[in-house]
């Protein structure tokens, strides 16, 4: 795997973290901001709430998005590696599924970080 694959790996490993992150901050952001107008709420303030609640949302369904994608990745991933044998490569899968999103983070620095580069490898050959 190449240096610049494992780092968009890594990037895209972590983003579920910061996305979720992101959208914990603006729902509750949100409610304190408003809780104080609930009591004379006007049409403006109704459309500024929903505006601001689906902003908030699309945080929340891009991590998920992501955090499936990596998912099926790794899942496929742990099933091609070679060098586990087929305990290991279902305590991965078991621990992908159920721990999620760090489970993927240590699978990431576990397994894919210490993979060789492919330029070592033709170079090893040669």
């Amino acid at each position: 795997m190449k240096k610049s694959t494992k780092l968009w790996l890594g990037i895209l490993t972590f983003l579920p973290v910061i996305f979720i992150s992101v959208f914990l901050f603006l729902f509750i952001t949100l409610f304190l901001s408003n809780i104080y107008n609930f009591e004379n709420i006007e049409n403006n303030l109704r459309v500024d709430f929903i505006r601001s609640m689906i902003i908030s949302f699309i945080f929340l369904v891009i991590a998920v998005i992501i955090k499936l994608g990596l998912l099926i990745y790794y899942v496929i991933h742990v099933s091609d590696n070679q060098k586990n044998d087929s305990t290991k490569k279902i305590m991965w899968i078991l621990i992908l599924v159920f721990v999620g999103t760090i489970g993927s983070i240590i699978y990431y620095f576990m397994e894919i970080l210490p993979l060789p580069d492919n330029k070592s490898e033709t170079a090893q050959d040669e």
